[in-house]
């Protein structure tokens, strides 16, 4: 008897697996996405009504990074690889060399970041742990160049 059930609610799970998604046409949705054959990643555009704010152009006066300066920092964005640090120091993507307070430096590509002078910077996981900071607090960074 158990293996009897046992074996119908594998049956029906299975069988589960591959029922049409009956919601998407009630909700006026595709129900399936047709792929394109050109091998290029589709472009995504926005439902029709929704309003899409445009990205923040860097200030074309943004100061372009030389000698040394101090900026406060906290992590970026996890999930991007690499030494790098977002900050509005530069106005085009340069390598610099990064110091804490602990005397330990790193080698990193700064990017601008469309902020104020005044703003803060955003450090790449990589970078963070090479300086053997913590993730969670916003530290002290001094920039210098990398020559």
């Amino acid at each position: 008897m158990r293996m009897t059930v046992f074996s119908l609610a594998s049956i029906s799970l299975l069988a589960a697996c591959n029922s049409p998604q009956l919601n998407s046409q009630i909700l006026g949705g595709q129900a399936s996405v047709p792929v394109q054959e050109t091998g290029q990643s589709p472009v995504l555009e926005p439902a029709p009504g929704v309003e899409v704010a445009e990205a923040a152009p860097l200030a074309p006066d943004a100061p372009s990074f030389s000698g040394s300066a101090t900026t406060v920092a906290s992590l970026g964005d996890p999930s991007v690889p690499g030494m790098w640090m977002e900050t509005p120091l530069v106005a085009t993507e340069q390598q610099a060399l990064v110091r804490s307070d602990r005397n330990t430096q790193v080698l990193v590509t700064l990017k601008p970041l469309a902020a104020g002078a005044s703003g803060g910077s955003r450090l790449s996981i990589g970078a963070m742990r090479a300086l053997g900071l913590p993730l969670t607090e916003v530290v002290e960074l001094q920039v210098l160049p990398a020559g």
